[in-house]
Formats: structure tokens, C-alpha cells, sequence
């Protein structure tokens, strides 16, 4: 039976960049399955011994994960294709059905549900880093109190580490193109993780405690759910993006900055953002960067590349480099790898990267500036330069810089603020007569004491050996106490006659 022409319907569908069809090959007058479906005979359009591949259904599987449920549900309604299409009117809904179904089940999850990091789990144990660091030695003069560090990086989350201690936030990470919002303040969890290390508080039976408890953070979102698509490296931020943050941190009150995301490319924007927040008497302290196989060459982190900022490297728990740390712009390193931070949520997990080694070093910052609130920005960069501990490649390498931050040295070290002094040149006076007087006098008794020192020691070296050899040599009428040596009988170059056994006796 074939179908009548009466059935037909013609119908408009509207395809962009329709993609290659698998089964092109097809087309053309082939015969009609015996045993198909009517689902199957839908799909392939039969009209009079001719049958086309439905580019609905194909089109809709071809193209992928559907930006919008709205975009997918007009496609369907639509119904339509530029070229047209000659089927059944029951081909045409089994045909508008299976698109709908295809287009729905292409939706993809992060459309609906971004996938965030999760929850961590109770870790008790004394981290690595705090062991290393050991900032509570500094805790009895300097807690970081009354200080504002201002976290830039993807937001801070909640998390009991942090209850009450996050004053002020700002987002002003870019719109996500896709239109996926997870809708969580950190989704990525690298910030409240930098957070953490800085200001986190003491929980009853956990080890993990921040840097600078007594720290208050602010926390300036650049990244969102995801970073920037397309970006080189992956991570890389737009500079104008990282310059509005640093813009709202120093009108904060922030007195340390620490930039835990990385732009690879510089700006206006970005420099005048980093010089209004040191003259506003900010420390301001970023990443250096995770450095990947396929970063191109040259790259320079920013704002760590600026004058005036701290750019921070990341070291491993046997003090050596990490493989990921960028050298080059490093002034300082500090824990960056399998290091424990708070997630989002609650719980601890481990984490790699400088961002995380920036906190460590922001955290000193807050400590010093706590402690010494006299001292200025540059002080305190160059406070905690000189009190470094030396790394293995000693001070200035480009991987290490001037070495580990130390904070508790950075708070109570005696070092001296400001630039060095030039001491006078020394000079020395002539000696009077009387003063050369005394030195000769002085020259005369001490050789003389010498001398009768040392003629007092042989007195009494011969005496010893009188005492001890004397008795001796009594006894033995001063001879020699050894034996003489035996005398050697020399052997007869030729032997004499032999003798008989018994030649001797009288016969």
C-alpha cells in the first residue's frame, strides 16, 4: 500500500549549520522495510518507495548539549526545515515527537546544576604547612587582629572556619555565557579555601587553624562557577576584572590584598588599580601562577610582575619547588601543594596551587601589620623579605626568591625599618708618652713572667725524671738494663771427618 499523495503535508523546518548526515547515503528509491515500524517508517519519511533521514531528530542529536530548554522547545514547535520535506501527517508528530524527546534529554546537567566542589571531611591531625610555618609562635604578641585581608579569588563560601569572620563581599566575576549559575558563593572552592588559611578559627579536636585568626576577610569574586573559556593559560582572568576587585578591596579599608587569581596579560586599568591600593597603604600580595605544559611562551603573571606587590611561589612539604610554581616574578614561597584548606560547606580537604601559598604569606602580612601598626606598606614587605628562612638555592633565585616566609620571625625580629645608615669612618688618636710608658712596662713584665714560667716547667720536668730514674739506675749499678745479645758462632765453610758411632771409646 503506498501512501496517497492527499496525506502529504509539507512542512518548513529551520536548521543551522546543519551538520553532515549519516545517512545521506540513503537517498533515493530504495525499497520499504517489511517489518518496520511505524516509529521507523516516521523517522524515515516514507513517501512512495522514498524515504529521507528525519533531519529533526538528527539535528537535534547532532548538535549537542541545548543551551536553553526554551531554545530546544521553539525548535520543536517550529517544526520546520528550509528545504522541503514531503511526509505522512502521522510521520510528521511520531517525527516532532521524537525531536522533543531528543531535545529535552540533550539538556545537560550543568544547565540546570552546576557541579560544585563538595564537602570535606574531618581531618584532625596538625596540618604539614601550620607545622612548618609555625605561626602560633607568634600568636602571644600578634593574632592578626583588627586587620582586613581581602581575598580575590572565585568567593568565599560558608564554612565553621569562618562563622563571623567575612565582613564584606563583592561579585563581580563575568556573566557566565552559557547562563549556568550554580548559585553558591564559592562553586570552586579555591577561595574559601585561601580564606581559610589566613583567618580560620580553632574547632574543638581539629588541628587545622589559620594563619591570622584574629583577620577579618573580604572577599572580591572574579571567577565564577568556571573560569573563562578560552583563556590562555586556563585559569587566566581578565586584568580588568582583577582591577574592579582591587579597586573595591582598598575602598574596603583592606590593609592586605592578596590576589589568588592570576591575569597573564597587563593593563592600564590594572596597574593604576595596583598603585592606588599601595599608596592607600595596602600589602598586596599575588599568585604567581600554576604553570602547565601548554602555556605559551613568555607568559608573565600580573599583578605579581607589578613594582611594589609580592609575588608568592609554591614549595612542597620537603621545602622543595613545586613542579606547577612559575618562576621568574617569585619574591617569596610557602606551602602550596597537598596543603589542607576549608571547603565549602564544611570540612577540610587538600588542595594544590600558589593560590593557596598567597594566603600563607597574606596571613603573615595580617600578623605584622597587627603588631606593628606603625610600619608602612614598604616596611613590611621588606620585613618579611629579610626575615625569609633561606631555601635551597639561597636568596634571589628565581624559583625561591628570598626564600620561606617566616611569621613568626616576621613579627618579632629585631630587624631595623627604614633605609640603611652610613656608620662615620673610625679614627684613632696618638698615644701620650705616659700611655707608651705603661705599654713598655707592660711588654717587659710579661716577657719576664713568660720567662720564669718556662724556666719553672724544666725545673720541674728534671726533678720528675730524677725522682723516677734515679732508684732505678741504683739498682742496677747504672748499667744498661738490657741483656747483652748472644754471641754468633760462625759455621766451617767445609765439614770436618766424620766421626764413628762408637770411635771415641778405648778398645
Amino acid at each position: 500500500m503506498r501512501v496517497r499523495p492527499a496525506e502529504h503535508a509539507r512542512i518548513d523546518l529551520e536548521v543551522h549549520q546543519l551538520p553532515p548526515r549519516p545517512y545521506d547515503h540513503l537517498h533515493g528509491p530504495v525499497r520499504r522495510p517489511r517489518r518496520a515500524g511505524k516509529l521507523h517508517q516516521a523517522l524515515l519519511g516514507v513517501r512512495n518507495g522514498r524515504h529521507r533521514l528525519p533531519e529533526l531528530a538528527h539535528d537535534a542529536l547532532q548538535r549537542g548539549p541545548a543551551r536553553h530548554l526554551h531554545d530546544a522547545s521553539s525548535r520543536v514547535a517550529s517544526c520546520g526545515y528550509r528545504s522541503p520535506v514531503y511526509v505522512t501527517r502521522r510521520a510528521q508528530a511520531l517525527s516532532c515527537a521524537a525531536l522533543a524527546l531528543a531535545a529535552v534529554t540533550a539538556v545537560p546537567a550543568p544547565a540546570l546544576a552546576q557541579q560544585c566542589l563538595p564537602s570535606g571531611e574531618q581531618i584532625t591531625p596538625v596540618p604539614w604547612a601550620q607545622d612548618l610555618l609555625a605561626p602560633d609562635l607568634a600568636w602571644q604578641a600578634s593574632t592578626g587582629q583588627g586587620q582586613r585581608v581581602a581575598v580575590i579569588s572565585t568567593g568565599v563560601d560558608d564554612s565553621p572556619f569562618l562563622a563571623g569572620k567575612v565582613v564584606g563581599s563583592a561579585d563581580v566575576a563575568p556573566a557566565d555565557p552559557y547562563g549556568r549559575d550554580s548559585g553558591k558563593a564559592d562553586c570552586l572552592g579555591t577561595g574559601t579555601g585561601a580564606a581559610g588559611i589566613i583567618a580560620g578559627a580553632e574547632l574543638p579536636g581539629i588541628g587545622f587553624r589559620g594563619v591570622a585568626p584574629g583577620a577579618r576577610i573580604l572577599s572580591a569574586k572574579v571567577v565564577g562557577d568556571s573560569h573563562p573559556t578560552g583563556s590562555q593559560p586556563a585559569d587566566a582572568v581578565s586584568p580588568d576584572t582583577l582591577a574592579d576587585a582591587i579597586d573595591w578591596a582598598a575602598g574596603q579599608d583592606a590593609s592586605v590584598i592578596a590576589v589568588s587569581s592570576v591575569s597573564y596579560r597587563d593593563s592600564a586599568r590594572l596597574r593604576d588599580a595596583v598603585r592606588r591600593a599601595l599608596a592607600g597603604d595596602a600589602v598586596v600580595v599575588a599568585a604567581v601562577g600554576d604553570a602547565s605544559q601548554n602555556d605559551p611562551p613568555g607568559t608573565t603573571p600580573y599583578p605579581a610582575a607589578h613594582p611594589g606587590v609580592l609575588g608568592v611561589g609554591a614549595i612542597t612539604r620537603t621545602t622543595e619547588i613545586t613542579r606547577f610554581s612559575r618562576p621568574g616574578e617569585v619574591d617569596l614561597v610557602a606551602p602550596g601543594e597537598d596543603v589542607v584548606v576549608p571547603r565549602p560547606g564544611g570540612g577540610l580537604g587538600t588542595a594544590a596551587g600558589t593560590a593557596y601559598a598567597t594566603a600563607y604569606v597574606a596571613g603573615a602580612a595580617a600578623l605584622v601589620r597587627a603588631y606593628r601598626p606603625q610600619l608602612s606598606t614598604e616596611d613590611v614587605a621588606r620585613r618579611l623579605l629579610a626575615t625569609a628562612t633561606p631555601a635551597s638555592e639561597g636568596t634571589g633565585s628565581a624559583a625561591y626568591g628570598h626564600g620561606i616566609v617566616n611569621p613568626h620571625q616576621a613579627v618579632l625580629a629585631g630587624t631595623a625599618a627604614g633605609a640603611p645608615v652610613a656608620l662615620p669612618p673610625m679614627t684613632t688618636e696618638a698615644a701620650t708618652a705616659e700611655e707608651l710608658a705603661r705599654q713598655r712596662e707592660t711588654a717587659r713584665s710579661t716577657t719576664l713572667a713568660f720567662g720564669l714560667t718556662a724556666a719553672g716547667v724544666a725545673l720541674a720536668a728534671l726533678l720528675a725524671a730524677v725522682a723516677v730514674f734515679g732508684p732505678r739506675g741504683r739498682r742496677r749499678r747504672w748499667r744498661s738494663g738490657r741483656a747483652a745479645a748472644p754471641m754468633a758462632h760462625r759455621e766451617p765453610e767445609t765439614p770436618g771427618p766424620l766421626g764413628g758411632l762408637f770411635g771415641d771409646r778405648g778398645r
